[in-house]
C-alpha cells in the first residue's frame, strides 16, 4: 500500500506539473496576441522551467526575445532548443530566420536546408525552401534562388510569398519577361498584399516608368503609413522626375523608420549629388558601404564613391 501510494503522489503530481506548464503556455500565446511581449517572455520562461519536452517551447520564446531584441538571447534559445531536438525544422527555420535578418546567409541557408530536410510535410518543406531562397538572393546567388523558388512554385502555384519573391528573382537571371507575370498574379490571389504592389512598382521603376512605379508605391503607403521601403522607392522615383524637395522628405522618413536599409543611403545620396552637396553624399555612400550595399546589391556604391570621393 505505501509504495501505490507513493506512485500515486508522484503521478499526481506529475499530472498538476503538466497543467501548469500547459497554462503558462497558452497564458504566453495570448500575450503575444496582445504584444505584451514582456509578459510572453515571463510566462514562456515558467513553462521551460516546469516541462522542457516541447520543441514549440523554445520556439516561441525566442520568437518572444526577438520581438524584446535580445537577439543574442533568442539565438541561444535556438540553439537549446536545436541541442535537445535536433531534427526539429521549426527551430532551424528560426534560427535561419534570425540569422538571415543578422546577414548571416550561408549559416541561414544551412539551417533552411535542415528544416527542409526534417519538415513535417510538403508545405512546411517548400515554405523552408522559399526562405532559403530569400537568403540565397541576399548573397546574390540568383540561379539558386531561382531554382529554389520554382520548386516551391511547382509545389504551390498559388502561395503569395513564392510569387512575390520570383517576381524579384526573375530580372536577375534573365527572365525579366516573367516578372510582372508573378506579381500581377499574387495580386489577383490577395488584392490586399502590399508587398506585392511594392515589387510592381520596383519593376516599373526598373523600366524607367516613374510616374506608373509611384502610383504602385502610394498604394503602399496607403496601405502602410510606416513601410520604410515604400518611402525609399517613391523617393527614387521623384529624384527621377526632378522632384528633389519631396525625394529629400521620403527619404528621409524611410531612413528614420529603417536606418539599417543600405539602399536608403545609396538613394539620399544620390539625391544630395543631384544637389551638388558632395561631402554629404560621400557621408551617405560610406554609410550605404558599412550597412552591406555591396553584399546585398552589387559594385553601385563602389563606383560612385571612386567617382565622386576618391575612396
Amino acid at each position: 500500500m505505501k509504495f501505490l501510494l507513493s506512485v500515486s503522489i508522484v503521478l499526481f503530481s506529475h499530472v498538476l506539473f503538466a497543467q501548469s506548464a500547459k497554462e503558462n503556455y497558452e497564458y504566453a500565446k495570448e500575450a503575444i496576441k496582445n504584444d505584451d511581449y514582456k509578459s510572453a517572455l515571463k510566462y514562456i520562461e515558467k513553462t521551460l522551467s516546469n516541462d522542457s519536452s516541447d520543441p514549440e517551447y523554445f520556439r516561441i520564446k525566442g520568437q518572444v526575445q526577438y520581438k524584446l531584441k535580445k537577439y543574442k538571447e533568442a539565438y541561444n534559445t535556438y540553439n537549446r532548443g536545436i541541442i535537445l531536438f535536433p531534427k526539429d525544422a521549426s527551430l532551424f527555420n528560426s534560427r535561419g530566420n534570425l540569422r538571415t535578418a543578422f546577414q548571416e546567409y550561408h549559416s541561414a541557408i544551412k539551417d533552411f536546408t535542415k528544416a527542409a530536410k526534417y519538415a513535417i510535410n510538403d508545405t512546411m518543406k517548400y515554405g523552408y525552401i522559399t526562405n532559403r531562397a530569400t537568403a540565397y538572393y541576399s548573397l546574390r546567388a540568383f540561379d539558386e534562388a531561382y531554382e529554389d523558388l520554382m520548386q516551391s512554385y511547382n509545389f504551390d502555384s498559388t502561395n503569395i510569398a513564392t510569387l512575390t519573391n520570383l517576381g524579384i528573382v526573375t530580372d536577375n537571371v534573365g527572365r525579366g519577361d516573367e516578372t510582372l507575370k508573378y506579381l500581377l498574379k499574387s495580386v489577383e490571389i490577395d488584392s490586399t498584399f502590399y508587398g506585392a504592389y511594392a515589387n510592381i512598382g520596383f519593376k516599373y521603376q526598373n523600366m524607367g516608368e516613374y510616374e506608373k512605379s509611384n502610383i504602385y508605391y502610394n498604394k503602399v503607403l496607403a496601405a502602410n503609413p510606416n513601410e520604410p521601403l515604400g518611402y525609399s522607392n517613391r523617393s527614387y522615383n521623384k529624384l527621377k522626375l526632378g522632384d528633389l524637395k519631396g525625394a529629400m522628405k521620403d527619404i528621409n522618413k524611410s531612413i528614420k523608420l529603417y536606418p539599417g536599409n543600405s539602399y536608403a543611403y545609396r538613394n539620399r545620396a544620390l539625391i544630395y549629388i543631384e544637389m551638388k552637396k558632395i561631402d554629404k553624399a560621400c557621408e551617405d555612400l560610406k554609410a550605404a558601404t558599412q550597412k552591406g550595399f555591396g553584399t546585398t546589391y552589387g559594385s553601385e556604391v563602389k563606383k560612385l564613391r571612386k567617382e565622386y570621393c576618391g575612396f
